[in-house]
């Protein structure tokens, strides 16, 4: 790729990520649903998640101790979660609960393990995700980016698979209640892919834009600020949907 094209580094993108995932509970927590504009924010949202996801992965093979980084994960995971709750109404664990399990995941893949206890490990990971937001998809992120690590050709098809994913697993829930076939559905299909317009937009970020290199300056303030913004962002957006009720 050619370098005039990557001139964002890690930590430009993981806040282009902070702002989409900003929209998207702007859309879930003080839009009226099914509004044009209330599903082109949370469209836009759906940036977040999987870039997240490929930074964890990329940064995995820097983190100094790897106790702290799962401690720090799973506090903050509990933090977040009465406000995750609260101001978006969904009875499931957050994406920080997510990520943790993405980053149990790495740490098995790098085992000593055998490889039939990594495969257990694997899919009872996987499998713990289903009650967390973004179900099996980060999981399965986790491991096709980290098998395709170093690989751009292998990245690239990597996310080609989960746009497919992400794109198959909405449909049914854009279909409109009489279809008779939700998965032959065209304005499901057409929403749908309307939706994983956000993961593709992640793919060019990290695959085309990204210059593999982090913030030089204020390396603290992006270590912790997505931690930080997470659970306040949806208190303080809570507060404002209170408000105005």
């Amino acid at each position: 790729m050619p370098k005039t094209c990557q001139i964002l580094n890690r930590d430009q993108i993981k806040m282009l990520a902070i702002v989409a995932m900003t929209f998207n509970h702007i859309s879930h927590i003080l839009m009226t649903p099914g509004g044009a504009l209330a599903e082109v924010f949370e469209d836009i949202g759906y940036f977040t998640a999987l870039t997240m996801c490929f930074f964890l992965v990329e940064g995995y093979q820097y983190t100094r101790s790897k106790k702290a980084y799962t401690k720090r994960l799973f506090i903050f995971a509990l933090v977040s979660q009465v406000p995750y709750v609260l101001a978006l109404g969904f009875f499931q664990l957050n994406v920080l609960f997510t990520l943790f399990f993405c980053f149990l995941i790495l740490w098995v893949m790098d085992s000593p393990l055998q490889a039939w206890k990594k495969k257990l490990l694997l899919i009872g990971l996987t499998l713990a995700t289903v009650i967390c937001d973004w179900a099996v998809v980060l999981a399965v992120a986790t491991i096709l980016f980290k098998k395709n690590q170093g690989s751009p050709r292998g990245q690239a098809g990597a996310y080609g698979i989960l746009i497919a994913l992400f794109w198959l697993l909405n449909i049914p829930g854009y279909a409109p209640p009489d279809a008779a076939n939700p998965l032959l559905s065209g304005h499901a299909i057409l929403h749908g892919f309307y939706a994983a317009l956000g993961l593709i937009a992640s793919a060019v970020a990290t695959l085309i834009f990204y210059n593999g290199k982090k913030s030089e300056k204020q390396s603290n303030f992006h270590k912790w600020f997505f931690y930080v913004y997470y659970p306040a962002h949806l208190a303080v957006l809570w507060a404002i949907h209170l408000i105005r009720a």
